[in-house]
């Protein structure tokens, strides 16, 4: 019956290991993240200022702008 379980423990080990690995990978993907971009306050622009209000004479003009 010895021989049975040495037979069975490499196998087991892999499987532990597996079952390791499945569980903290899980807890890594289902965890909750951090505010992201988006839930930025409307204020708070970022240093690139890609919000600027194209009216603004601070404001550089930018190719996608169309002059009427």
């Amino acid at each position: 019956m010895l021989a049975d379980l040495e037979a069975l423990t490499p196998p087991l080990i892999v499987c532990v290991a597996f079952l390791i690995g499945v569980v903290l990978f899980l807890r890594r993907q289902m965890s909750p993240r951090g505010p992201s971009e988006d839930d930025r306050d409307q204020a708070d622009i970022g240093a690139d200022r890609q919000n600027a209000d194209p009216g603004d004479p601070g404001h550089g003009s930018s190719a996608d702008q169309h002059k009427v």
